[in-house]
């Protein structure tokens, strides 16, 4: 997996992953993730095109972010899901908590 940030602001900042999330690297993906939530970046965007599999350690880091997020009142965003991602989080339902854009 490769995570690369790019256009980080005060307001947004746009986490671009390529490759498989799972269990093994998960937790690189969660440092990232937490250090643009303690900046309270309003706006972190997940940009997921080049991403071609997820676990549930994958889920789970993103419920943690979003949590955090909404705490502070910002928001998680996923952009560009293929349509094997797309199928995982519509599966487990959490197309209904998370936002798509």
């Amino acid at each position: 997996m490769d995570i690369k940030i790019i256009d980080e602001s005060d307001d947004k900042a746009t986490v671009a992953i390529k490759g498989t999330i799972t269990f093994k690297n998960s937790n690189e993906l969660r440092v990232v993730l937490v250090d643009l939530s303690k900046k309270k970046i309003k706006e972190i965007r997940i940009d997921m095109k080049d991403v071609n599999y997820l676990d549930s350690s994958a889920i789970a880091t993103f419920i943690e972010c979003l949590k955090t997020t909404k705490a502070y009142g910002g928001k998680l965003v996923f952009s560009d899901l293929n349509e094997t991602c797309k199928d995982i989080f519509m599966i487990a339902r959490l197309d209904k908590i998370f936002t798509f854009g």
